[in-house]
């Protein structure tokens, strides 16, 4: 069979890869530790599960709005003006989409075309490099350093910045990095965008997930004009919990809102009905819990840290923000494993799926392939366990 062109565009996506092969190690008896999946270990809080049942019980089963019921617009354009200090109309400006990942297949599909330019910081989350070449846009992608956090700064920017560049992505805090860019680190940025026909992409998703005092800053906040020019992208899935909800939204101007609509409405159309009445629950809902998974986060992440620093060939900036640690794996290329020499991320981290039982992700995917990921949105017992197998791995090595 003979597929379609397009489908050579776009990369097995490399999270769900590890995850697959650990899943199936797991299902032969090995004791596998996943630092693989992007996903809160914790569950969804109660009284979110109760709203979507209260939902199906009240008879929400049918299609609702392409954009998403009245009520959860009307729950994010409030959650985002005492949370982000912004103000979208529900009506016009919000719409629901079918979680995280379709905000961004959305935003790409509405505003690129062939010949455009899309700027994106490198690590960077999985997406958005193959969505864009999708579009028939050719992905810019601009390598950050260690020594500025993994972040893209407004100097690199106004480097690679032309005419064709439409669209900025900036994802603070990052994954895979966990990097979180600061309010000056982001104005000049805006002052950059604004100086081009450019539009800004600000992935949010995991702005409340932060450490050590760092804000979260939208860059739509900046002024009214910054505001027309950004489209901010936010879900229910690592805030609450909630990812195989499947709930997202989009907050933008009202005509890249209607383009959305129509563009969602000959694809996936609505997201489910009673999720959405989740939805409404976790924006209308407790917070409290929010501050004892942080500080569970917390505790993970240093150790997750000081853990890989202690590692011979591993070193591994500090994370500010999400659950995500992003170890530099290079040095231990070109040492000898059981199954050969390690040239890559892709060898390293099948080397300690195998060899370790530890599943993290090859940083190729992320635009750097000299750093692996791991996730520690998993307990503090299996982090440091994982600590320790690693650790015997790597001092295996010839």
């Amino acid at each position: 069979m003979r597929f379609a062109s397009r489908m050579s565009k776009l990369p097995p996506i490399p999270t769900l890869a590890m995850n697959t092969k650990a899943a199936e190690m797991k299902a032969q008896g090995v004791d596998v530790i996943s630092f693989a999946a992007g996903e809160p270990d914790f569950d969804t809080p109660e009284h979110i599960k109760e709203g979507a049942i209260q939902g199906l019980r009240d008879g929400a089963t049918k299609y609702t709005a392409v954009r998403g019921i009245p009520a959860l617009r009307e729950a994010i354009s409030d959650w985002a003006e005492e949370h982000k200090g912004l103000r979208y109309d529900p009506k016009t400006e919000v719409i629901v989409t079918v979680g995280g990942k379709q905000s961004v297949f959305n935003a790409l599909h509405v505003l690129v075309e062939e010949g455009d330019e899309v700027v994106i910081p490198a690590p960077i989350w999985v997406a958005y490099e193959p969505v864009a070449t999708l579009t028939g846009a050719k992905p810019v992608l601009v390598q950050t350093s260690e020594e500025n956090g993994h972040k893209m700064t407004a100097e690199q920017l106004r480097e690679v910045v032309s005419a064709r560049t439409k669209i900025v992505v900036i994802n603070s805090p990052c994954n895979p990095s966990g990097c979180v860019y600061s309010r000056e680190e982001l104005e000049a940025i805006a002052e950059v965008v604004l100086s081009t026909g450019a539009m800004v992409m600000s992935d949010e998703i995991y702005g409340k997930i932060t450490y050590d005092g760092e804000e979260h800053v939208s860059m739509a906040g900046f002024s009214d004009e910054m505001k027309a020019r950004t489209l901010v992208l936010d879900g229910f899935s690592k805030t609450y919990a909630m990812t195989g909800w499947r709930l997202g939204y989009t907050l933008a101007r009202p005509e890249i809102i209607e383009a959305m609509d129509t563009l969602q409405g000959q694809s996936t159309s609505n997201a489910t009905s009673f999720a959405q009445y989740g939805g409404v629950a976790a924006l209308r809902g407790s917070h409290e819990f929010l501050d004892g998974w942080v500080a569970q986060y917390d505790a993970r992440r240093k150790a997750i840290v000081e853990g890989l620093n202690s590692i011979e060939g591993l070193s591994v900036v500090n994370p500010k923000g999400a659950f995500y640690a992003f170890p530099r794996v290079s040095e231990i290329f070109g040492r000898q494993g059981p199954d050969g020499v390690l040239k890559n991320s892709m060898d390293v981290g099948l080397y300690l799926l195998e060899h370790a039982h530890c599943a993290g992700v090859p940083g190729a995917g992320f635009g750097n392939d000299n750093y692996v990921r791991f996730s520690y949105a998993t307990s503090l017992e299996n982090v440091k366990e994982g600590i320790e197998r690693i650790r015997a791995a790597v001092g295996q090595l010839g």
